[in-house]
């Protein structure tokens, strides 16, 4: 592509510490019970959206947010509303869904990305409760929806000590990461930038 280019960091600081993590890709146990926190995001004021004993598909909304109700949060697992846990003042802490042993999910469709609109994609994403992993800088906060961002930027490897090696976790992944790039592309009139490591 003759719009991309290439540039080089040198600045930065990797914390050492002795070991690495194993390079083995294992099947997660199943899950019994799946809290969802509105505490790991920031600047977020949760509404609920279910009540204990509610039945849940994977993809269900458990909870939005009040400024912003377009941004959902959701479920990935299916089963049963089990917990709201509240702290002082009733915050929400955590809504737990005890998980079937088979999971049930919402079907979202599938679609061209060449044929969706940017409108659409967003749509989708906030339906589908992905919205919340895209974070505006420099506060880390959930991007709003109805801005259209500058730049977009995709970290492609993890400083932080002991993390996982993405371009192993992720070497099966290309056909999903380049319709990931495609969409993110149509979100920000094409300045996507993709971040790596040298020779990665």
């Amino acid at each position: 592509n003759n719009m991309s280019k290439v540039i080089k960091l040198k600045k930065g600081l990797d914390i050492q510490l002795k070991g690495k993590a194993e390079q083995v890709v294992q099947r997660a146990e199943k899950v019994t019970r799946y809290a969802l926190k509105p505490t790991d995001f920031r600047a977020l004021t949760p509404k609920l959206a279910v009540k204990v004993g509610d039945v849940v598909k994977a993809g269900d909304v458990l909870f939005v947010d009040k400024a912003t109700p377009e941004i959902k949060f959701t479920t990935p697992v299916s089963g049963v509303v089990e917990f709201i846990n509240r702290g002082e003042r009733r915050k929400l802490l955590e809504v737990v869904v005890k998980s079937d042993t088979e999971i049930q999910y919402k079907d979202f469709g599938k679609a061209e990305i060449s044929k969706l609109k940017r409108a659409d994609i967003v749509a989708r994403l906030l339906d589908s409760g992905v919205w919340p992993l895209i974070k505006q800088r420099p506060y880390d906060i959930i991007a709003n929806p109805s801005d259209t961002p500058k730049a977009i930027f995709v970290s492609a490897f993890d400083s932080a000590p002991l993390a996982p090696n993405y371009e192993f976790v992720l070497s099966n992944e290309e056909k999903n990461l380049q319709t990931g790039f495609d969409c993110l592309r149509k979100l920000c009139n094409k300045n996507v930038n993709l971040n790596c490591r040298e020779n990665s």
